[in-house]
């Protein structure tokens, strides 16, 4: 054998061990993960309900409940959850004197500047948070909070096209640009997140205008685009619009990439595909009310999400684009493999971060109602 021969094969063995240990890595965590969850449960350790509680307003399928169930059966804390459908509607919800009614809230990027104007939220103590090195450095000191003073990341949500390959095959209907969702073939089957910034977003992109337009004129006139693609809307869901895409009522999905992830784990026809425009991305982050009534349990709970086990029990159930090292570095294949879960990081960069509009909001909400009452 010579030299060359020899340092390939040496190379190659090395490499073969590594892929074993990686495997080895996984399955040990996956272990642990089972014991923080089976144990506590069996041997009858976890400690008994306190009478404490915790008061979270959420995104809807966004936390698993065996979380919730893990944390109270290690602090006996109990979470009672509420959930909405869009930052609009928890905005309205806060502001008409929620914050006195919760304690920890799942807030968009662009939506934390005007909770900190109005005073619905307060600073977090980051120095009680042990696993505060767990999350990714890139989801720190953003402009919407250069300190992360009031806001720690959880995850993100990129917007995403998600397509029923043999459907699409079907209508003879293939997606490159969003242009292509006007196509009339695609008349009443599409589901879409009911989510003013990225549908009326998407409008802005195709005409080739800043989807974070302050312009009255510039957003006005995305209400053409729109009303063209109405007919092809069969749903607005932001609830779970994964479920029309993984039944096969729909061909296409316009639909956040957890729900994407979620439905080609259960349908093989599902599959993502970006566009020539890209893609828009928001970070949600947990705030806290300023009338918060349980601080202490409020920040207990975020250190307890951001441990790698448990986020990687998120991540298993509700596939978002992770914020957190430690938890990424112990993920299955299943996750790391799936095209809706783990996007692209040249998508993600690529990706436009929805932006705070001020009162500009308003003309959104116009012509995404007057698109949706067409």
């Amino acid at each position: 054998m010579d030299r060359d021969s020899f340092l390939t094969s040496v190379h190659n063995a090395a490499a073969e061990r590594e892929q074993e240990e990686d495997k080895m890595k996984r399955k040990i965590a996956a272990l642990l993960i089972m014991t923080l969850l089976c144990v506590p449960a069996l041997a009858g350790c976890g400690k008994k309900d306190s009478g404490e509680k915790l008061y979270v307003y959420n995104w809807t399928e966004y936390i698993p409940q065996n979380v919730y169930d893990a944390f109270e059966e290690e602090t006996g804390i109990k979470v009672i959850e509420s959930t909405f459908s869009s930052n609009e509607e928890m905005l309205a919800k806060l502001t008409a004197g929620g914050s006195d009614q919760y304690d920890l809230v799942m807030a968009s990027n662009y939506v934390v500047e005007a909770m900190v104007e109005q005073d619905l939220i307060q600073p977090i103590h980051k120095e009680n948070l042990e696993n505060l090195g767990n999350i990714s450095p890139a989801a720190l000191g953003l402009e919407f909070d250069p300190d992360n003073t009031y806001t720690i990341p959880f995850m993100s949500t990129i917007t995403v096209i998600a397509v029923n390959k043999e459907k699409c095959r079907e209508l003879g209907v293939e997606i490159h640009t969003f242009d292509d969702l006007l196509n009339p073939a695609l008349e009443n089957n599409i589901v879409a997140v009911d989510d003013v910034r990225e549908i009326v977003g998407i409008a802005l992109k195709a005409q080739g205008q800043d989807s974070n337009s302050r312009d009255q004129a510039v957003i006005e006139a995305s209400l053409p685009w729109l009303l063209q693609l109405q007919p092809n809307i069969k749903a607005y869901d932001s609830d779970s619009p994964k479920t029309l895409l993984a039944a096969n009522d729909v061909a296409v999905g316009i639909v956040y990439n957890t729900d994407a992830g979620m439905a080609i784990k259960e349908n093989p026809d599902i599959d993502v595909v970006f566009t020539e425009e890209p893609c828009q991305i928001s970070m949600d982050n947990f705030v806290m009310t300023a009338n918060a009534q349980n601080v202490e349990n409020a920040e207990k709970f975020i250190d307890f999400i951001h441990r790698p086990e448990i986020y990687k029990l998120i991540l298993d159930e509700f596939p978002s684009v992770c914020h957190n090292d430690a938890a990424l570095a112990i993920m299955d294949e299943e996750y790391l493999n799936n095209p809706g879960s783990n996007v692209e990081a040249s998508e993600i960069e690529r990706a436009t971060l929805i932006g705070e509009v001020g009162d500009a909001v308003t003309w959104y909400d116009e012509v995404f109602t007057k698109m949706k009452t067409n």
